[in-house]
């Protein structure tokens, strides 16, 4: 059996990651800033409705990653839960913006909690089985990077598209735009419906490539879940595993923040920073071309820490600067002006460097969790893609949802209100940026120790290959 995958493949595959790219969007700065300062929804209140979608998204993602292993249908393993996925996820897209269950802070919470929890349900049904089919389409040590450096290169293009246009079209001069949120909703879900379709009818032909279930899972509970765990028993996974939990405490802190720093720190309008995603995106796409290069070149891992080292220290470098430019009168940094000012000029290469350094680091983690699957595979003799890919969901969800808890809580207790005035709001978010740079210098150095203990490289993963008889390296017919 080849182990490398059509080149069209590789590109259907990618544009799968389109419509996660557009949610994930969605799900970052803007709804956070639209349910709280837009809608008049306390900021404790939408943390708590988003922690708690999040660790019931967080339970159903390693059920589902383990269905999908199992399941025996005429459309593979993984197919059927993609094509049942995308009408629903682009639905639940739309009115997680456009419905109204009513002003008081009661309605709010339940519009905000029931439409989010159907949300990330819909696309639990899409993205576990869509990441548990990237271990199958191809299992090379180089392609793999390549591929996720393809699937990558089509997020960006989705996630930062749909960021360029939502400040630089939709909001236009104000984060509160409400009229630009809705515009949002209805560009946002008709591009997931197409982006997800084409990526379900493109990497169809490849079922009957794919590998079958073995047998048949146990028909106990009990036998269940000693099956997970004993699947989940293995160092390098475990590494990676608890490296994403502490790093999902970071990311349920900080995320969401972009709109809140810019609207009162930074001074920013939406078409000011417009720009800065379509910067990002280049450097996105240049790096996710030289993914596959640089991993035949590099070990994945050894690479991806010196990754993470540089972005822990060019990070938080900003916000650094301009509260010691606050707190002892220095000028490090240039005023807070206008759009193509000198501050503009800083933000827009320090945006660059961080995206760039970001990319390329996550694209070798995704690669370095699927090379797992052929490591528990020779060991177990069980191929368990869906299980793999989805089981840090459930305590790295948990996790981030105590820390979206945390950041509402934090928002609180600084003085930003959704109640509160202009100025108040400004002087809060001093005490956020201490906030975050200390959190930004601390857990993330926590995670990278953690990767730093994974264990698999190439002439491991080689060895696997040929244990299991995956040993041709020729690419397959076609295209």
């Amino acid at each position: 059996m080849s182990t490398l995958a059509k080149k069209s493949s590789l590109v259907f595959y990618g544009i799968g990651s389109i419509s996660p790219a557009i949610t994930g969007n969605l799900l970052g700065a803007p709804i956070f800033f639209y349910y709280n300062n837009v809608l008049g929804l306390e900021a404790w209140l939408v943390s708590l409705a988003l922690a708690l979608a999040l660790v019931v998204d967080g339970i159903t993602d390693p059920l589902l990653g383990y269905a999908s292993d199992y399941t025996r249908s005429r459309f593979g393993r993984r197919h059927p839960y993609i094509y049942a996925s995308i009408l629903p996820g682009s639905i639940c897209y739309f009115f997680l913006i456009m419905a109204d269950f009513g002003s008081s802070q009661i309605a709010l919470f339940f519009q905000l909690l029931v439409l989010i929890g159907l949300l990330r349900l819909a696309w639990t049904f899409y993205q576990v089985p869509r990441e548990a089919l990237g271990a199958e389409i191809s299992k090379d040590y180089t392609q793999r990077t390549q591929l996720h450096g393809i699937s990558s290169f089509f997020g960006w293009i989705g996630g930062a598209g749909i960021a360029y246009a939502t400040s630089a079209y939709f909001l236009g001069d104000s984060y509160s735009n409400v009229s630009g949120y809705h515009e949002l909703a209805y560009w946002g879900s008709g591009l997931i419906l197409i982006a997800g379709t084409v990526f379900a009818l493109g990497t169809h032909r490849e079922i009957p490539n794919l590998e079958r279930p073995q047998e048949r899972p146990p028909v106990t509970v009990h036998g269940i879940v000693e099956e997970i765990l004993g699947t989940l028993n293995h160092k390098s996974w475990l590494m990676l595993f608890f490296s994403g939990v502490v790093f999902s405490i970071f990311i349920g802190l900080t995320s969401g923040l972009g709109f809140y720093f810019n609207s009162y720190f930074w001074d920013w309008k939406p078409s000011d920073v417009a720009i800065f995603a379509i910067i990002d995106l280049t450097a996105a796409l240049v790096i996710s071309a030289m993914a596959g290069p640089l991993s035949a070149r590099f070990d994945k891992k050894r690479l991806a820490i010196g990754l993470f080292i540089i972005a822990i220290g060019v990070g938080p470098i900003l916000l650094i600067l301009r509260l010691a430019d606050l707190w002892w009168g220095l000028n490090i940094l240039p005023e807070n002006g206008e759009k193509f000012g000198a501050l503009w000029w800083v933000m827009m290469f320090h945006s660059l460097i961080a995206a760039s350094v970001g990319v390329l680091a996550w694209i070798l983690v995704a690669s370095m969790t699927a090379d797992v699957v052929e490591d528990s595979q020779r060991k177990t003799g069980k191929r368990s893609e869906g299980l793999f890919f989805a089981g840090p969901h459930l305590i790295q969800k948990a996790i981030s949802g105590v820390g979206l808890m945390i950041k509402g809580m934090i928002l609180t207790l600084i003085g930003f209100s959704a109640t509160a005035s202009e100025a108040e709001k400004i002087a809060s978010m001093q005490d956020l940026a201490v906030v975050i740079v200390v959190l930004s210098l601390t857990l993330p150095m926590v995670s990278l120790y953690l990767l730093s203990r994974y264990e698999i490289n190439r002439s491991q993963h080689e060895s696997n290959l040929g244990f299991l008889g995956y040993n041709s390296t020729e690419e397959p017919d076609g295209d």
